[in-house]
């Protein structure tokens, strides 16, 4: 499948899965926009918008790119620049319609989504696909006309021998060590 293809047949499983039919409570509107051109850092195949009412409401920006190949950790530092300038640029709206005295009651969240074939795993890949909350890794198969999208995962990253260095670097924050308090109590068992 061509690259055109490929984000077309990602539009269509986008308005069959995630736009499906379901409680039509809080979700106002759902939009997907091809070929999204984000100042500074390039288009996106696909960005989708959904409206979910509440107070405040609330929209989920998605940021999509699908590729005919495996994702590289190039594919991963490029979505980043995405992310980061769409919010960069979504700051820079909410500071011009301050100064005009306007204040937003909504909250917006971005997140990226890269989808190919099969992802090459890198210490990044891997903490970003198992506790990023910005960040979606998919696989997708050929499935007739279209393609079949599932979330990709890999193994989790051990993060025991960070666990000291992680400590000191966070030492402003307040935290309990939780470890020693299960030490000592496995000790007295």
């Amino acid at each position: 499948m061509s690259g055109t293809a490929l984000a077309k047949a990602l539009g269509d499983w986008i308005e069959s899965t995630l736009n499906e039919p379901g409680n039509p409570g809080r979700e106002h509107c759902f939009e997907l926009t091809p070929r999204f051109r984000i100042p500074g850092a390039g288009r996106v195949d696909l960005l989708t918008l959904r409206h979910d009412r509440g107070s405040p409401d609330r929209f989920r920006v998605d940021l999509w790119n699908i590729h005919p190949r495996t994702i590289e950790q190039r594919d991963v530092d490029g979505m980043m620049r995405r992310i980061h300038a769409f919010e960069a640029w979504y700051s820079e709206l909410t500071e011009h319609a301050a100064r005009q005295g306007f204040a937003p009651n909504h909250r917006l969240s971005v997140c990226g989504n890269l989808v190919a074939p099969s992802i090459r795993r890198s210490p990044l890949i891997s903490v970003l696909s198992h506790w990023g909350s910005a960040f979606f890794f998919w696989s997708w198969t050929r499935r007739g006309a279209g393609i079949d999208v599932q979330p990709a995962y890999g193994p989790s990253p051990a993060l025991g021998a960070l666990r000291g260095q992680l400590k000191g670097l966070l030492d402003h924050l307040p935290w309990k060590d939780t470890a020693d308090e299960v030490e000592v109590a496995e000790a007295k068992k």
